[in-house]
């Protein structure tokens, strides 16, 4: 797992959630991979996917730029994500605001 997504990651593993792994689903040129995981809170059980969004404007190889946060598995390149981040916004941004926007979101 890239650095970044495992920071992604490791904070919601701090807010309630737990990692579940890769979700075996076949995969298509919009993402790289779907990251599953479900909440240790109440509501238990929820999942939430962190879905690995490749740069359309790069065809020839998959560059990972951004991670969309969603509570079910997207089924295509212009679903609607709860939250979107830019992989360079991993640093910058607090994340654990970001976690506890998406708990109120998926947890409430």
């Amino acid at each position: 797992m890239e650095a970044r997504v495992e920071k992604l990651v490791n904070e919601f593993e701090k807010n309630g959630w737990q990692l579940v792994g890769p979700v075996d689903i076949s995969n298509d040129w919009w993402f790289d991979e779907i990251i599953q995981l479900v909440s240790l809170w109440k509501p238990v059980g929820k999942n939430l996917y962190l879905t690995t969004l490749t740069d359309p404007q790069i065809t020839d190889k998959k560059i990972v730029w951004c991670i969309g946060i969603s509570d079910v598995i997207p089924d295509n390149k212009i679903f609607k994500y709860l939250e979107q981040i830019a992989l360079n916004d991993i640093k910058k941004e607090n994340l654990k605001l970001l976690t506890q926007k998406i708990n109120n979101i998926v947890l409430n």
